[in-house]
């Protein structure tokens, strides 16, 4: 593997993490507004990211039920 070959993966694996991410925030924004507002608005990162890694997991538990 080139080093242009590994910046380029890196730059997609970059660019689907804040693709993914982004969309989180905003599915939650619509989901639980009250939550995301309220960690943004004290600057707290961590809750948010909690509310992320909440929701990714009761979707990942959602899909495991339908195998």
């Amino acid at each position: 593997m080139t080093t242009r070959n590994a910046a380029v993966t890196a730059a997609e694996l970059t660019a689907i993490g804040s693709a993914t991410t982004a969309a989180l925030v905003v599915w939650l924004l619509l989901a639980r507004p009250v939550d995301v507002v309220n960690a943004v608005s004290v600057h707290e990162l961590s809750g948010l990211a909690q509310l992320v890694l909440t929701t990714v997991q009761n979707l990942l538990m959602r899909l495991l039920e339908l195998l």
